[in-house]
Order: structure tokens, then C-alpha cells, then sequence
């Protein structure tokens, strides 16, 4: 059994090396795409202004501070905001 599994790991590595013996097929595995950098456009629309998540439609959490609606993500967040929603009003506009 044990050999069985050896034979099977080294066939495994060399397949994913490159130099798979006859009869073991390689996978190409598609590239990542390059991670956004600072040149990337910042989000624009209504941002949770505790964590600067961007607004999706899934929210349903919110506080209304001095007339303004501030839209959150999450519970916890809201929680932040309403302890002291000063330190975020500037963030949330």
C-alpha cells in the first residue's frame, strides 16, 4: 500500500513539473490576475465609513446622525459608528 502511494505522489509531482511520464495528462491552471494597484480607480458611491467597505444592495443596517443616512455592512459596524459617529461623519460624506 505504501508503495502504491509512492507511486502515485511521484507521478503527482512529476505531472505538476512538467515532466509527467507517458500516459499522465498535466492541468494548466489559469493565471491570477494582477492585483489592483495604486493606479486602480478608488470606489466611488456611499462607503461603510467604518471599515470603507463600498454599499451593496444586501445592507440593511443603518443610523441616522444630524439628518444624514449612513449605511453599514454589518451590525458591529453600526455599533462603532453610534458609540461615536463624529470620529466617522467626515468619512461617511
Amino acid at each position: 500500500m505504501k508503495r502504491f502511494a509512492s507511486v502515485i505522489i511521484a507521478g503527482m509531482m512529476l505531472a505538476s513539473c512538467g515532466n509527467a511520464p507517458e500516459g499522465i495528462t498535466t492541468i494548466e491552471m489559469p493565471k491570477e490576475q494582477p492585483a489592483a494597484g495604486a493606479e486602480a480607480a478608488a470606489p466611488t458611491g456611499p462607503m461603510d465609513p467604518v471599515c470603507e467597505m463600498p454599499k451593496d444592495s444586501t445592507w440593511t443596517e443603518y443610523s441616522v446622525h444630524n439628518g444624514d443616512t449612513t449605511w453599514f455592512c454589518s451590525d458591529v459596524c453600526k455599533g462603532v459608528f453610534d458609540k461615536n459617529p463624529e470620529k466617522y461623519v467626515a468619512k461617511a460624506q
